[in-house]
């Protein structure tokens, strides 16, 4: 009883946080898998450039979410323009997916594109390399270095 009042008032105080002593706290995202390159053309002529390098690559382009168009229409006028793209091999998934089906969660890739001033940023979302099995940690490989080609592409100057 005298545990449960001094657990309550410590919670009460806020010298625990409310959760700390059931739940581990919330993970947090990482950068690390995230590169960035910053490039003066302009926003449209980045989305042609990572269409073509990600068509070039034996990919398909499952989904846009053209975010920014949606917040200017939504009345926010001078929103910039923020859109991800989300893309897969059919051929690439089989094979990862009959080694770890669970895999599934880090599909399709994505990559996002947006206005910083008068930049566009381009931010390439690798495959984690640390997997227990080194037969994914290999597709992983595989797959981050034709991310980063389709990043370099973009970035390149005309």
């Amino acid at each position: 009883m005298i545990r449960a009042l001094l657990l309550a008032a410590l919670l009460c105080c806020g010298a625990i946080p409310v959760g700390a002593a059931s739940e581990p706290p919330p993970a947090r995202p990482s950068t690390a898998l995230i590169v960035r390159g910053a490039t003066d053309k302009p926003f449209d002529d980045v989305i042609l450039e990572l269409d073509f390098a990600i068509t070039e690559r034996n990919f398909r382009i499952t989904g846009r979410n053209t975010i920014g168009k949606g917040l200017r229409e939504r009345g926010y006028e001078d929103f910039p323009e923020v859109e991800v793209i989300h893309f897969c091999n059919l051929e690439y998934a089989r094979e990862v997916l009959l080694v770890d089906p669970g895999y599934v969660a880090q599909m399709p890739c994505r990559l996002t594109v947006h206005e910083e001033g008068k930049r566009t940023i381009v931010s390439v979302i690798l495959l984690p390399e640390d997997h227990p099995d080194a037969r994914v940690n290999a597709f992983a490989a595989r797959m981050n270095g034709l991310l980063r080609e389709i990043l370099a592409f973009v970035l390149e100057e005309d």
